[in-house]
C-alpha cells in the first residue's frame, strides 16, 4: 500500500531531530542567561543568611556579657566596694575579677557621678568622668549596649550594668559595670567557620580618616577600603530608639573586584549606644565560584547534548519503525472492517499506545461480530418487525384511546404534537407516535395514568426531580427522554421515538437466544446503566419489555425515571397485587426497602436469565407466591436449563441474582467489564 508523502518513520525521526535540537538550543540560550541570575540569588540568599547569622552571634555575646555582668553587679561585696568609693585597689581587683567572670576582654567601674574608680587593663587609669549614652544609660538605671572603638583595640562590643543598692522599696544607682569585648580577627573567623557557605567577613571601623578594617578573613587592603566606602552606608544620625539598634540591619549591597576576583558584598552598619554609626560589617561571597558552577553545566550539556541528539535520532528512527509495522497492519484491518468484513485478526504484540490501540480495535471488531451476529439473528427470524416503544399487552382500543385523555392518530396534541399512530398501552400509560411541530422531528409520546400522579400530593414534584435527572442522561442505548409537560389535565412525557423490536417479543418469538447475541445485549445494557448510574438514576423497571432491538443491533433501554411513580404504600403488596413487575424486582425492592443501583443490576441478572434460559429466574401462578419464591428460592443456574451456556456465565448471572446486594457485581461498569471478560 503506498504512503503519500513522506514516511511515517522518516517523519518522526525527522522531527525528533528537530525537537532534540531545538530543544538543546533553547536550553543552552536560556541556561547562559539565566545562570548568573540564578547565581547572584544563591549569593546573594547565602549573604542574607550570612549576615542573619552575624547579627545573631553579635546578639548572643551581647546577652552572655550583660548576663554574667548583672550576676557580678549583684554582689554584695562588690556593691559595698562601689559604695565606699575609698578602697581603689580592691576595686581594681573587681574589675580584674570581673574581667575574667564575665569573659569581657576588659571592665571599667565608674560611680553614681560618671567618675571613673577602676580600669582592669590599665591599673593606673586617671579618675576621669565618663559621659556618654553607654554610662549615662547605665547610671539611670537601666543597662545599656552598643558598639565603640579606641585607636588600640578597633571595634568592640560593650554592655552597661547599673550597680545599685537597696533604697527603701525601691533601688538606688551607685554606680555602672562596663564589660567590652573586642570584634576581632578571632571573631571574623569564627563567623567564616560557622557559615555553611564559603563566606568572607570584614569588620571596620569609621574614623577621621575614613574607614579602616579591624578585622577580615579576605586580604585587600585598599580595594577593600574603596568597596567600603563605596557602599551606601546611612547617615551618622542617631535612630529613634538608638539603645535598641545595635545589630546589624539595613543591608547594603555593592560589586567589586579585588584580587581579581568578583566579589558581591552584603553590608550591614553598627552603631553606639546613641545611634551614631561606628562601624560596619561587610560580608562577602565569591560570584566567580558560584558562576563556574553554570558554566561547567553549559560545557556539559553541549557536549552531551550533542551526543544525545545522535543517539535521540537512532532511537526515533529504530522507534518509528516499530510503530509504523504494526500502524499498517491496523489499517489494512480497518480496510476491510469498512468492507464489512469484521473477522481481521489484530496479530500487533505491541505495548503503549499503540499496543492500547490494538486493543481497543479487536475489541471494536469483536463488538461489530456480536452486533453482526445479532443482526443476523433478527433478519433470521420468520416473525414481522414490530416498532415498539414499549411493551404491548393488546390491541389499543377505543376504551384506551378514552383512558389517554382523547388523544388519538390524526389529533394535534398539546397545540405541537401532530398524532400519528399509537404504538401501545402499559401499566403506566399510553405511548404514541408523533411529529414535532416545531423543531419537525419525529418523537414518541407516553401519557401517565392520572391514578398514578394523583394518589400522592408529593408524587408530580417528585417525577418531575426524577424526569430532570433522566434527561440528563445521554448515551446511544438510552432512549433520551426529551420532557415533562400537561395537556388537558393529561400529564405526558416526550422522548426519542425507536424502531425495533422489544427483547421480550424477541424472546417469545424466538426462545432462548444463542450466547454471543446475549453478550452483546448484556454489554449494551450495562453500558446504558452505568452512564444513568453515574448522573444518580436508578431505572427501577429493567425487564425486557424496556428494551428495543434495533434492526442495526442496537439495544435501547427505556423508561429511565418513569419506574419511580410505581411506589407501594404499605407493605410488598395491596389486595393481592404488586406495583411493578416482580419477576425482576431485587428481594430488596420488593421488600419496600432502599434501594440503590444494585438492584438494577439484579434486574440485569433476571433479563441474562431469561435470554439464555428462555423463561425468567423464578416462576409462579400468583404474584404473592411469585414474591415468596424470588425471597426464598434460588433459581436453577442457567447452564442446567441450557448446556450451551459458558460455566463462567452461569455464575456471572448467579451471582448477579444474589439475595443480598453486596453478593453481586457492585457497579455497572464491573459488571460490563466481567461480561467482556467472558466473551
Amino acid at each position: 500500500m503506498a504512503t503519500r508523502g513522506l514516511s511515517l518513520s522518516t517523519r518522526i525521526f525527522a522531527s525528533t531531530a528537530a525537537v532534540v535540537a531545538a530543544v538543546l538550543g533553547v536550553t543552552l540560550f536560556f541556561t547562559s542567561r539565566q545562570a548568573a541570575a540564578t547565581a547572584d540569588s544563591t549569593v546573594n540568599r547565602s549573604l542574607a543568611q550570612a549576615t542573619d547569622q552575624i547579627a545573631t552571634q553579635l546578639d548572643a555575646r551581647r546577652r552572655a556579657l550583660q548576663q554574667t555582668a548583672e550576676i557580678f553587679a549583684k554582689d554584695p561585696n562588690f556593691r559595698s566596694l562601689v559604695q565606699s568609693k575609698t578602697k581603689l585597689a580592691d576595686l581594681l581587683d573587681q574589675s580584674i575579677e570581673a574581667q575574667e567572670r564575665i569573659g569581657a576582654d576588659w571592665v571599667q567601674i565608674v560611680d553614681e557621678s560618671g567618675i571613673r574608680l577602676a580600669k582592669s587593663d590599665e591599673p593606673g587609669a586617671s579618675p576621669d568622668t565618663l559621659g556618654g549614652a553607654l554610662i549615662g544609660g547605665a547610671l539611670t538605671g537601666s543597662a545599656t549596649m552598643g558598639y565603640g572603638m579606641t585607636p588600640t583595640t578597633g571595634l568592640f562590643q560593650a554592655v552597661a550594668i547599673p550597680v545599685t543598692i537597696p533604697a527603701g522599696a525601691q533601688e538606688s544607682v551607685i554606680g555602672a559595670l562596663m564589660g567590652v569585648r573586642a570584634v576581632d580577627s578571632a571573631f571574623a573567623r569564627s563567623v567564616k567557620a560557622a557559615s555553611p557557605d564559603s563566606i568572607d567577613v570584614a569588620f571596620f571601623v569609621l574614623d577621621s580618616a575614613g574607614p579602616r578594617v579591624v578585622a577580615s578573613t579576605l586580604a585587600g587592603g585598599d580595594e577593600l577600603k574603596t568597596l567600603i566606602l563605596s557602599m551606601p552606608w546611612p547617615t551618622d544620625e542617631p535612630t529613634a530608639d538608638a539603645a535598641a539598634d545595635t545589630t546589624p540591619h539595613a543591608p547594603m549591597r555593592a560589586r567589586a573586584e579585588l584580587g581579581g576576583v568578583e566579589y558581591v558584598a552584603l553590608g550591614a552598619p553598627l552603631r553606639t549606644a546613641a545611634g551614631s554609626l561606628v562601624g560596619g560589617v561587610v560580608v562577602f561571597r565569591n560570584r566567580d565560584a558560584e558562576f563556574a558552577a553554570f558554566l561547567r553545566l553549559e560545557q556539559t550539556i553541549v557536549l552531551w547534548g550533542g551526543v544525545g541528539l545522535v543517539v535521540a535520532g537512532l532511537l526515533a528512527f529504530g522507534i518509528a519503525r516499530q510503530i509504523t509495522r504494526p500502524v499498517l497492519a491496523l489499517v489494512a484491518a480497518t480496510r476491510r472492517a469498512a468492507d464489512g468484513d469484521y473477522t481481521a485478526d489484530i496479530n500487533v504484540a505491541a505495548s503503549g499506545e499503540v499496543g492500547t490501540l490494538a486493543d481497543a480495535f479487536r475489541k471494536m471488531l469483536a463488538d461489530l461480530r456480536e452486533k453482526q451476529a445479532l443482526v443476523e439473528f433478527l433478519s433470521a427470524g420468520n416473525t414481522d418487525a414490530k416498532t415498539v416503544q414499549m411493551s404491548v399487552a393488546n390491541a389499543p382500543t377505543m376504551a384506551m384511546q378514552l383512558q389517554a385523555g382523547g388523544i388519538a392518530p390524526g389529533m394535534t396534541f398539546a397545540l405541537r404534537y401532530e398524532v400519528k399512530e399509537m404504538l401501545g398501552v402499559g401499566g403506566m400509560g399510553m405511548v404514541f407516535k408523533a411529529v414535532d411541530t416545531e423543531l419537525g422531528e419525529v418523537i414518541a409520546i407516553k401519557t401517565l395514568k392520572q391514578e398514578m400522579l394523583g394518589e400522592d400530593p408529593s408524587a408530580l414534584e417528585r417525577f418531575k426531580g426524577e424526569i430532570r435527572l433522566a434527561r440528563r442522561i445521554s448515551h446511544r442505548n438510552v432512549v433520551r427522554t426529551h420532557d415533562l409537560g400537561e395537556s388537558g389535565g393529561v400529564y405526558f412525557i416526550t422522548m426519542e421515538y425507536v424502531e425495533g423490536r422489544s427483547l421480550k417479543d424477541l424472546i417469545q418469538s424466538r426462545g432462548k437466544l444463542p450466547v454471543p447475541v446475549t453478550l452483546t445485549v448484556a454489554k449494551q445494557l450495562c453500558r446504558a446503566l452505568e452512564v444513568a448510574h453515574d448522573e444518580g438514576v436508578i431505572h427501577r423497571d429493567i425487564k425486557p419489555q424496556n428494551m428495543v432491538v434495533q434492526p442495526d443491533g442496537v439495544l435501547k433501554v427505556m423508561d429511565f425515571g418513569i419506574a419511580r411513580l410505581a411506589k407501594r404504600k404499605e407493605g410488598v403488596t395491596q389486595a393481592g397485587m404488586v406495583v411493578g413487575t416482580p419477576e425482576y424486582m431485587a428481594p430488596e425492592q420488593l421488600m419496600g426497602e432502599d434501594i440503590d443501583a444494585r438492584a438494577d443490576l439484579y434486574a440485569v441478572g433476571c433479563v441474562l436469565y431469561e435470554c439464555l434460559t428462555g423463561k425468567t429466574p423464578i416462576t409462579a401462578d400468583t404474584p404473592i407466591t411469585l414474591i415468596a419464591r424470588v425471597l426464598e428460592d434460588v433459581p436453577m443456574e442457567p447452564r442446567i436449563v441450557n448446556g450451551e451456556v459458558p460455566e463462567a456465565l452461569s455464575a456471572l448471572v448467579m451471582s448477579c441474582l444474589s439475595k443480598k446486594p453486596e453478593g453481586r457485581p457492585q457497579t455497572a461498569a464491573k459488571l460490563h467489564d466481567l461480561i467482556d471478560a467472558i466473551g
